[in-house]
């Protein structure tokens, strides 16, 4: 012994002011609870778990810090008893290092209780973080559970109204297949009568065949009986007409008598109208012209270098006409080159010329029917 203090007596004060702090229990009180924690937090859900995590990261990273700083001053104990053993023959020099042992020694209990503290308020904040990561947890399970069961709502009602348009579709499918049994029922028998009307139309066919092989006897037939008919009427007309050219005709005053007619030459002019109705008032009619060369031959004679009204006109019915409603066989022979041509830029008025004429070289054609000329009764 040296300086009156003891190898034992050093190492017992530094184990007291060690065990003063109570830190290695604490530790493992900690260890204890962070591990039961750590256990009630499987439970949790993901976000829970990454909290836990990062806890566990922390407590895990202040637990070495912790073991290095112990190992560490435990080091300096074993360095200062080397030290104390290597110097012990000095007691003036010990007393010295005593101090610095002491203020050492003091140094780490403040510095284990600071570490105690921090270890403690880590421990408080994971505590609140845990806390409050729970309650989110909860909040959001809450919520996911209310947007489960809406989803449920919403799929029973998705998956009643699925039910419905399927038996809806089902009513309309049957329905149809009534209706596709109906019309095939209609269609077999709509083609039984095709067959049968086309079985009559054939009939018909046949029948409309032979009559029509019967038309077209009866037509050779009947153009065989007009032709013998109108030889026999021009064979007729030829003898009536040999029988009365000669015959003498009694004509009034200013009329002139040819053949069996009377022709009247007016002196006066009149439109096409009033011309007719004169040689109606006269008992004759308008001029008519018979398909005879000797009857132009004698027009010719007396009506040169004179425009006369004859009985033609196409004014009511667009068709030549006589005056006596008889139908006129057109002859472009006796007609001006290109008439009749309706020509409308005569200033007259909107109509055409519709009334015809004869000319100075005894040609026909077509002039209006309000202009005023000489004209030719016949009886």
């Amino acid at each position: 012994m040296c300086f009156g203090f003891s190898r034992k007596q050093v190492t017992a004060k530094a184990m007291a002011v060690y065990q003063k702090t109570d830190s290695c229990e604490e530790i493992m009180k900690m260890d204890m609870e962070y591990e039961r924690k750590m256990t009630f937090s499987k439970g949790c859900s993901r976000t829970t778990g990454i909290f836990v995590l990062v806890g566990t990261v922390c407590m895990i990273f202040f637990i070495i810090m912790t073991s290095v700083i112990f190992f560490h001053q435990q080091r300096t104990f074993s360095v200062l008893e080397s030290w104390m053993n290597i110097h012990s023959f000095n007691q003036t020099s010990v007393k010295p290092q005593e101090k610095n042992i002491e203020t050492l020694m003091t140094n780490l209990a403040s510095s284990l209780s600071s570490i105690t503290s921090k270890q403690e308020e880590n421990q408080q904040k994971l505590e609140r973080q845990q806390g409050l990561s729970h309650t989110e947890v909860k909040s959001l399970m809450n919520s996911l559970s209310s947007a489960v069961s809406a989803l449920t709502s919403k799929l029973n009602d998705s998956v009643d109204n699925q039910v419905q348009k399927q038996t809806e579709t089902q009513k309309r499918l049957d329905y149809l297949k009534t209706a596709i049994t109906s019309l095939q029922s209609d269609l077999q028998n709509r083609q039984r009568d095709f067959e049968s009307m086309s079985s009559s139309l054939s009939v018909l066919k046949s029948s409309v065949s032979d009559l029509t092989s019967s038309i077209a006897s009866l037509s050779s037939k009947q153009q065989i009986s007009e032709e013998r008919v109108m030889n026999a009427l021009k064979e007729l007309k030829s003898n009536m007409g040999n029988k009365t050219a000669d015959v003498p005709v009694t004509c009034k005053c200013d009329w002139i008598s040819y053949k069996s007619s009377c022709f009247l030459f007016s002196n006066n002019e009149l439109n096409w109208a009033e011309a007719r109705d004169y040689c109606k008032a006269q008992g004759a009619l308008l001029l008519k012209i018979e398909e005879d060369e000797e009857e132009w031959a004698f027009l010719r004679k007396h009506a040169i270098s004179e425009h006369y009204w004859v009985g033609l006109t196409d004014q009511n019915t667009g068709q030549w006409r006589w005056a006596d409603d008889t139908p006129y066989t057109m002859n472009k022979e006796h007609w001006y080159p290109g008439q009749p041509d309706d020509w409308k830029e005569h200033g007259l008025g909107e109509e055409g010329e519709d009334c015809g004429q004869i000319a100075y070289s005894l040609k026909l054609n077509d002039n209006h029917c309000s202009s005023k000329m000489r004209f030719i009764c016949r009886v």
